[in-house]
This record gives C-alpha cells, sequence and structure tokens, in this order.
C-alpha cells in the first residue's frame, strides 16, 4: 500500500514547487501525482485528474494568484472537497486562502524566512500520515490473518 497525495498547481508556478516535491518524493511509499509526470500521452486529462484526487490520501493546493486564475486548480479544490480528502493549501505569495479553502489551516511558503521550516513541516506532515496508512494496514492484515486462524480452527472441530 502506498500513501497517494495529489498536487494542485498552476502551470505559472511550477518552477516554485519543485524544491518542495523534490523533498516529499523522498519519503518511502508515497506516490505523487503530480500531472507533467504523471499523465501520459493518450490519457483523458480530466478523468485521470478526478480519478487520482478521489484515490490520493492527501491533496496539496499551492495557493497563489495565479492558481486562483486557474480553472483547473478551482475544479480539483472542489473534488477533493466533495471526496472529503485531507486538504493542505501551501501558501507561494500573500494570497490568501478564500471560498472553498477558507476554514483550512494553511502552510505559509511565501517568503524565504518560512520556506526552510514550512517544506519541514508539510514533509513530517505526510512522513507521519504515510506511517499511519501502513500501521492502519499491518493491523487490518493481522485481524483478517486472526479470523482465518478462528475460522479455520472452528472447522477442525
Amino acid at each position: 500500500m502506498v500513501f497517494n497525495v495529489f498536487i494542485s498547481y498552476s502551470e505559472k508556478d511550477e518552477e516554485k514547487i519543485r524544491l518542495v516535491l523534490n523533498s516529499i518524493r523522498t519519503i518511502k511509499d508515497t506516490n505523487i501525482f503530480f500531472a507533467p509526470e504523471t499523465l501520459k500521452i493518450g490519457d483523458k486529462i480530466s478523468q485521470e485528474i478526478i480519478n487520482s484526487i478521489k484515490n490520493s490520501h492527501m491533496f496539496i493546493v499551492f495557493y497563489s494568484n495565479n492558481s486562483t486564475q486557474s480553472n483547473y486548480v478551482q475544479q480539483e479544490i472542489g473534488v477533493a472537497k466533495a471526496n472529503s480528502k485531507l486538504i493542505i493549501p501551501v501558501l507561494l505569495d500573500r494570497t490568501k486562502p478564500t471560498g472553498m479553502l477558507l476554514d483550512i489551516n494553511y502552510l505559509n511558503l511565501s517568503n524565504e524566512k518560512e520556506y526552510s521550516l514550512g517544506i519541514n513541516k508539510l514533509y513530517n506532515l505526510i512522513f507521519s500520515k504515510s506511517e499511519q496508512l501502513m500501521r492502519n494496514q499491518g493491523l487490518l492484515i493481522l485481524g483478517a490473518l486472526g479470523l482465518l486462524v478462528y475460522f479455520a480452527s472452528k472447522g477442525d472441530k
């Protein structure tokens, strides 16, 4: 099992988010959906994006003036909200979240002072959520094995 993270951003901000992506890619058992690297020629873009959001464990939106003007980003936020995803807004400039993101605590990467600390916070959050998912999966597997052993022993009597 892998921890799936969906990245929502404006293409105009792609260079700004590369360092962040490079950091979180190093987290074991984590899969990052980042459109330029994930989508393949011939993919039905809208359907792939919707499916990836639905299958994600975390939705990270890199929020900026550019992203507020991106139809894709706004639609992706709507899909994430409709599917009750854990949404992490990451501010790239002084633009504050509005609308569907208004009540969600955000991470601020808009200035140099906050940048390194913010990347570490995001890394630690993804790492801990990924570890939690792996622990939960392990417990489910142990529980299923316990049930199998129980029913197998009942069948012998």
